[in-house]
């Protein structure tokens, strides 16, 4: 069995995001257990910065991958086993949500977060591809563990891609606006400085070979 992957110290670009429960508290929030979701696992396209698509024709993307795909991970016998449309999502700290907006696969949430350790600079999470929960909407204060959304259900979606959660994680400009946020918002370097959130959500990891089953049947 391959070697389980930790995030390299060198990947840490910011000191403004702090480490995070969310892996753990999505593993109690959706009744699994921590010694049986061993790790994340990724095909080939799923991580930061990939050119690549995981899905459909597994060409390559119009832009390099803002965050990281949520979608897989390896149990205790090594089986791998999926996230669907029933997995609660946890926000990773304290925040309020600034924006909502509808992307590819479902809805994207963007909640601006407090240092909590009182670092001047804010930083933000995006929960995309998921159907918020009713009573979240712009403005809503949320503590660290509240559940803010499920998957989005894609099983009717041209994509034909599976049910994901896109996470993606930044440190927003002084000029930022969430009035109006969409996605290339996001992608702008000028508006947001991206983050690998890998480096954060504090679990196991490991990249699967783009010739593994898993990866060629999805």
């Amino acid at each position: 069995m391959n070697p389980i992957t930790s995030p390299d110290p060198e990947s840490i670009t910011s000191p403004a995001i702090p480490a995070s429960r969310f892996t753990e508290m999505l593993i109690e929030e959706n009744g699994l257990k921590p010694d049986v979701f061993r790790r994340w696992t990724f095909c080939q396209g799923m991580l930061f910065k990939s050119p690549d698509k995981w899905w459909g024709d597994h060409g390559f993307r119009d832009f390099p991958h803002e965050g990281i795909d949520l979608c897989q991970y390896e149990d205790d016998s090594g089986t791998i086993r999926r996230l669907d449309h029933t997995t609660r999502i946890p926000v990773m700290h304290d925040g309020e949500v600034r924006a909502i907006f509808k992307d590819y696969l479902g809805q994207a949430m963007i909640i601006e977060h407090k240092h909590p350790a009182d670092i001047s600079e804010n930083f933000l999470s995006v929960y995309a591809h998921t159907k918020p929960i009713s009573g979240i909407g712009v403005g809503t204060g949320v503590k660290q563990g509240d559940i803010i959304a499920t998957i989005a259900d894609t099983g009717h979606s041209k994509a034909n891609i599976l049910p994901h959660l896109h996470f993606s994680l930044g440190i927003p400009s002084k000029s930022l606006s969430y009035e109006g946020f969409v996605w290339n918002v996001m992608r702008d370097p000028e508006m947001v400085t991206l983050v690998d959130p890998l480096v954060v959500i504090d679990w196991p990891h490991h990249e699967l070979n783009a010739e593994s089953l898993e990866c060629r049947e999805i």
